[in-house]
C-alpha cells in the first residue's frame, strides 16, 4: 500500500482512508468518498499523495482538497526524519505568524496505510518550482519584475517569521532543543556554540552514514574545513530553523504573497544562520553557471540587507555557514545518486555526487579543483520531460 503506481492508487489505500478521514473531520461527519490519491509532482524526501474527498456533514454536503505525507522508506535521503515530528510542528505553528497549512490528523500505527503519516488541508496557490533553474522553468518567469519583487519579499518575511517564533513551549522535542535550553549558565554566546557543535555533529553522522566509507573529495574537504574552523564561529541565539529555507519550499497565493511554508522535514533549534546561509546557497544553486537572474528578483546583498531590517539580527559568518549548507545539500546528492542507482535512473559508479553545481561552488569556496559536471547530475536537473530524450 506505497500508494501510486502508473497513475493508480492501491483501492484499499482509498477503502481504509475514508473512514479514518471521516473520524477527524468534526462531529457529524459521515460517508467520505475518497477521489484518486496522486503524486504532487513536487518534492524528493518523503511520499506525498494529493487527494479529494466529498462527505456530509450534518447531511450537508461538503468536500475538501488534502495531502498525505507518509514515513519514506528505508531507502530515504536523511536519516533520522520522522514524518510525524512535521505534523507536530505545523501544529504547534497554526495561529502563530508563520503560514503553514491546517492539520487534519495524525496517525502512529503504519498497519492502517503501510506507513505512518499525517494528512493536512491542501493550501490553494503556487511553488515556484522549476529545472534546472526558477529563472528559466515554472512559475517565476511569467511574472513581471515587479511582481518577481512582491515573491521575493514576501518569501522572506515568511523566513524571519520563522525565526521570530517562541519555540519553547511546543517545539522542545526538535534536535537542538536539549543543547539550547539553558543550563543554568547566563552566557548565550556559549549556549549558541554549544548548539552550532552539536549540529554539526549530526550533520557529520549523516554524511558518514551517506557516504558509507567511500571517498568524495570536494566534501571530504569540507567537512574537515567545518570542523577545523568549528571554535572560531560566533555563536548566535538559537531559533526554531525551517532546516530547508527556500522560495520553493513555500506555497504562494492569487496576490502573490507566501501562505504556507512546507517541508519541515530537517527543522532543528539553531543558529538563524542556517537557514539564511541556507536561502543564500539554494539562491546560487538556482542560478546555475551560465543562467541569468530575472529582474525584479534580487541578489545576495539585498537578501542579507532585508533580512537583517526583518530579524533585527546582522547574520555573523556567513562564509562559514555557506560552506555548512552547501556541505548539506551536496550530501543530499550523494544520496539522491544513490538512490537513483538503486532505482535503475543511474549506472552503478555514477559520479553525480561528486561532480554537481554544488560540488564545484564548493571547490571554489574552499579553493580546490573544480570537478566536472557528471552526465547524470545533467539529467537529474533536466527539465521534465528532457531527461529521457
Amino acid at each position: 500500500m506505497r500508494g501510486a503506481e502508473d497513475g493508480q492508487a492501491d483501492p484499499v489505500l482509498r477503502a481504509r482512508l475514508g473512514p479514518w478521514l471521516a473520524e477527524r473531520l468534526g462531529p457529524g461527519v459521515r460517508d467520505v468518498r475518497v477521489g484518486e490519491p496522486r503524486p504532487p509532482g513536487a518534492g524528493q524526501s518523503s511520499d506525498i499523495l494529493v487527494f479529494d474527498a466529498e462527505w456530509e456533514q450534518d447531511g450537508i454536503p461538503r468536500n475538501g482538497a488534502f495531502v498525505m505525507k507518509r514515513q519514506p522508506p528505508s531507502d530515504r535521503i536523511f536519516l533520522e526524519a520522522d514524518v510525524l515530528d512535521e505534523y507536530r510542528i505545523l501544529r504547534a505553528l497554526a495561529g502563530t505568524g508563520v503560514p503553514v497549512p491546517k492539520v487534519i490528523g495524525a496517525e502512529e500505527d503504519p498497519a492502517v496505510l503501510g506507513a505512518r503519516f499525517f494528512v493536512m488541508a491542501r493550501v490553494p496557490g503556487t511553488v515556484p518550482t522549476g529545472k534546472p533553474s526558477i529563472h528559466t522553468a515554472g512559475w517565476l518567469p511569467t511574472l513581471t519584475a515587479a511582481e518577481r519583487h512582491h515573491v521575493w519579499g514576501s518569501a522572506l518575511d515568511a523566513m524571519a517569521a520563522v525565526h521570530r517564533t517562541d519555540w519553547r513551549p511546543a517545539l522542545t522535542f526538535l534536535p537542538g532543543a536539549d543543547e539550547a535550553l539553558e543550563k543554568g549558565e547566563p552566557d548565550r554566546g556559549a549556549v549558541g556554540r554549544r548548539v552550532l557543535a552539536a549540529h554539526v555533529g549530526r550533520l557529520g553522522h549523516w554524511y558518514r552514514w551517506a557516504t558509507e566509507g567511500r571517498s568524495f573529495p570536494v566534501t571530504d574537504a569540507a567537512w574537515e574545513y567545518l570542523r577545523s574552523r568549528l571554535s572560531e564561529v560566533r555563536g548566535s541565539e538559537p531559533v526554531l530553523l525551517w532546516g530547508d529555507a527556500r522560495p520553493g519550499n513555500m506555497i504562494f497565493g492569487a496576490d502573490l504573497s507566501a501562505v504556507a511554508v512546507i517541508d519541515w522535514e530537517v527543522a532543528a533549534i539553531g543558529p538563524a544562520e542556517i537557514d539564511v546561509a541556507h536561502w543564500l546557497v539554494f539562491d546560487e544553486f538556482a542560478t546555475p553557471e551560465g543562467a541569468a537572474r530575472l529582474p525584479g528578483f534580487p541578489g545576495r546583498e539585498a537578501i542579507i540587507d532585508r533580512y537583517t531590517r526583518l530579524a533585527g539580527r546582522t547574520p555573523l559568518c556567513l562564509d562559514y555557514f555557506e560552506v555548512l549548507q552547501s556541505f548539506f545539500l551536496a550530501t543530499t546528492l550523494i544520496r539522491q545518486a544513490d538512490l537513483g542507482v538503486r532505482a535503475g535512473r543511474f549506472p552503478a559508479g555514477t559520479d553525480m555526487g561528486r561532480g554537481n553545481a554544488v560540488t564545484r561552488s564548493l571547490a571554489r569556496r574552499l579553493g580546490l579543483p573544480v570537478p566536472e559536471l557528471s552526465p547524470d547530475y545533467l539529467r537529474h536537473r533536466a527539465p521534465p520531460g528532457a531527461a529521457s530524450r
